[in-house]
């Protein structure tokens, strides 16, 4: 069985040197999720575009998914990031005690748990 995907691109305002930002986008990339990357540095005229958006914040990350009629927009990275596993992903990330150690099992199951479904 195969991951959900997108029909249209998701679009992600970021910018460099934000961890959280950063955070976002590696979950993108390991669940190949194809996005269209709108950089908020300071002085962007996309700063403005997002706060039109969002009813006056600029705040990054924020999360617009046109597959999805009934999600406006997010911005907290947590929330993103649960966002994305639900709803494009095949498995759930692990809890709070189990976060260490799933940078070393995850890599490993998760070719073993394609395997078996």
């Amino acid at each position: 069985q195969a991951a959900p995907r997108p029909s249209k691109l998701l679009i992600l305002y970021s910018y460099e040197g934000n961890q959280f930002c950063r955070l976002v986008r590696e979950v993108l990339t390991e669940l190949s999720i194809s996005y269209e990357l709108r950089s908020c540095g300071k002085g962007s005229p996309r700063r403005e575009e997002l706060a039109s958006i969002t009813g006056g914040s600029s705040q990054c990350p924020t999360l617009l998914d046109p597959n999805n009629a009934d999600l406006e927009y997010l911005q907290d990275s947590a929330d993103i990031i649960t966002y994305l596993y639900k709803q494009y992903a095949l498995w759930t990330p692990p809890n709070q005690a189990l976060r260490s150690i799933s940078s070393v099992i995850s890599p490993v199951l998760k070719p073993v748990y394609s395997y078996l479904v």
